[in-house]
């Protein structure tokens, strides 16, 4: 919002005002806990890893403050992840693995299970998200 919505909007209506407020920092909230586990996770995992024969991590894209998948991978590979799950096949992503040697799991969005159904509309899906990614 420009400042002069937001004078408009903490003036006539304090309380909507209040609500954007704590939703945005629940927002940050949120996003500094999930970098927080994530870290504490990886810590721990690695303080172990002599126990550990492969270390996995799911990656989701829907968050506020994204990370460019790049440096996601790089993270990964600084912190020995062997494999990742993928929610949903975005290009970015999946290009930024490519040849990465992180081993990826991609998983069909939940709009398109019903189209699955079909044999060529999977084969097509796997064709357009998947193998035009192969080195």
């Amino acid at each position: 919002l420009k400042p002069q919505s937001q004078i408009f909007l903490l003036l006539c209506f304090p309380q909507a005002a209040k609500n954007r407020v704590n939703r945005m920092s629940n927002r940050r909230k949120q996003s500094s806990t999930a970098l927080i586990f994530l870290c504490v996770t990886i810590s721990t995992v690695s303080f172990f890893s002599d126990d550990v024969s492969a270390l996995g991590v799911n990656w989701g894209t829907m968050a506020t403050h994204q990370l460019p998948p790049k440096t996601v991978v790089q993270m990964m590979k600084d912190n020995n992840v062997q494999k990742v799950k993928l929610f949903d096949a975005d290009t970015n992503t999946i290009g930024a693995l490519s040849g990465s040697g992180i081993e990826v799991m991609v998983a069909i969005p939940n709009d398109q299970l019903k189209a699955m159904g079909s044999y060529n509309r999977a084969k097509d899906w796997v064709r357009r998200n998947i193998t035009c990614f192969n080195d």
